[in-house]
């Protein structure tokens, strides 16, 4: 019989896991107002011109899910999100500005989902893009 850690360990390496990321880009903006306006935390931010490979503002945020394979049901979630939060979405798009929703899926595990129409037709509505960024390397959260 295995020792439950090796069992744990097995399970946990093919376990589903993916990211959802939410990138926003804006030639002029400051990354403290999309902080703001979000009510969020960036994981990674700089204002343009702070970089040499970007002249534009760059604001992320990046959530981790666990044991669930329906990946789109998180970006439905964000859309959502997003929705109650149209005012700013239409303030950055119109002036400039970009934002996507990306899902970040890892190569090793068989995963996959259904975009539903409810959530195609949100994401027309907002001006968002959503992206899927496959990772054959992608290194799951620390679970702490």
């Amino acid at each position: 019989m295995l020792d439950k850690q090796i069992k744990g360990d097995i399970e946990r390496e093919f376990a589903y896991y993916y990211s959802v990321r939410l990138l926003i880009g804006h030639p002029t903006m400051l990354a403290d107002e999309v902080t703001t306006a979000l009510d969020m935390e960036p994981d990674h931010a700089w204002n343009a011109g702070e970089r040499k490979f970007t002249q534009n503002m760059m604001w992320n945020h990046t959530s981790w899910t666990e044991d669930a394979r329906l990946f789109f049901d998180e970006v439905h979630e964000v859309l959502v999100w997003l929705h109650e939060k149209q005012a700013f979405v239409s303030r950055l798009l119109a002036s400039g500005g970009e934002l996507q929703v990306i899902v970040q899926l890892p190569g090793a595990i068989n995963i996959g989902d259904n975009l539903k129409l409810e959530t195609m037709s949100l994401a027309v509505k907002l001006g968002i893009a959503i992206g899927v960024e496959v990772f054959p390397n992608l290194s799951r959260p620390r679970s702490d």
